[in-house]
């Protein structure tokens, strides 16, 4: 009984390339990290992409959902909640809440 090779559904085949890329770290000092990760966001590109065009690399991936994240412990979200006047139990409200003081800080720095 032979066993049919299945093939590949289209999606799995176009992240091959991909999963063969390998991750390179540069350790260089903190005026070099700061200055890169300032023109990649001005570019408006990943520090990565910024090294890639620096480079002179093709550079394929555009930031089709922009956002912003961080980690939360739970000790964090007691903290938010208590500062918000929630129950640290409503992720969700506390997410708002977070982007709400975020747009207000950006905003007050691009009209200052």
């Amino acid at each position: 009984m032979s066993e049919k090779k299945k093939a590949k559904p289209k999606r799995w085949s176009e992240s091959d390339k991909a999963i063969r890329a390998t991750q390179v770290a540069f350790d260089v000092e903190n005026e070099i990290i700061d200055t890169i990760k300032t023109q990649a966001c001005n570019e408006g590109v990943t520090p990565s992409d910024m090294i890639r065009l620096i480079l002179g690399l093709e550079v394929t991936a555009k930031r089709v959902r922009p956002r912003l994240t961080m980690s939360l412990k739970e000790q964090d979200y007691r903290e938010l909640a208590e500062k918000y006047g929630l129950n640290s139990e409503e992720r969700l409200a506390i997410k708002a809440k977070i982007i709400e003081e975020i747009r207000d800080f950006a905003l007050g720095i691009r009209t200052s």
